[in-house]
């Protein structure tokens, strides 16, 4: 049968949230909730799902993971590493990610970049430093001081020019650049979640 364009744009549109990719990702319920959760309803990084996919499958239960940016991924890293280091600028919000979960969360003022990043300055090294809060171009400056040698950085919202100053620094500084792109949770619109790594890498890249 020969449907018009328009009723088969709506019969897409159905099948998309009812049966589709973003129906068996948990979208629908993130963007429903507000609030990044799998399809299981546990929490999960706010990174697109490609690369929350990717880092699901490579994670391993003995990093230490420091987070720029408190959140649902903090509730998400806590459950699958050894250690979760996080600053986080906003008081409430620290306490309620605080009392979910074993990570050692520094609250931070927002003063500054150096104010926000103190805590944090000798904690490493790490296999991970995630960038996903104020600051993030300082945050990417500092980062590659604080990793092991196979550690990596994953910067979120990839896709803002604002921090492509302080990604081309760490490329200069011989790290690779993988940006995944796609849907994200909460969100209607695409972003990227990008990671800097090295030849020798956590993720075996």
């Amino acid at each position: 049968m020969n449907l018009p364009m328009w009723l088969r744009s709506g019969i897409a549109r159905i099948e998309a949230g009812s049966s589709g990719y973003l129906d068996q990702v948990g979208w629908i319920r993130t963007r429903a909730e507000r609030v990044a959760r799998d399809a299981r309803g546990d929490p999960m990084p706010w990174f697109t799902y490609p690369a929350a996919h990717l880092l699901s499958e490579r994670v391993q239960p003995d990093w230490r993971v420091l987070e720029c940016g408190a959140g649902m991924g903090t509730l998400w890293w806590t459950r699958h590493v050894r250690e979760v280091v996080a600053i986080e600028h906003d008081m409430a919000w620290a306490d309620k990610i605080a009392a979910q979960c074993s990570a050692r969360l520094h609250r931070v003022a927002a003063t500054d970049a150096s104010a926000y990043l103190k805590p944090v300055t000798s904690t490493g090294p790490y296999d991970v430093v995630i960038v996903d809060g104020i600051f993030r171009n300082e945050c990417l400056e500092i980062a590659p001081g604080l990793l092991t040698k196979e550690g990596i950085v994953v910067l979120d919202d990839a896709q803002r020019e604002e921090y492509r100053p302080a990604v081309d620094v760490l490329l200069r500084q011989g790290f690779k650049l993988l940006e995944l792109h796609g849907p994200q949770p909460v969100s209607k619109h695409p972003g990227c979640t990008a990671l800097l790594y090295r030849d020798a890498n956590v993720l075996g890249l």
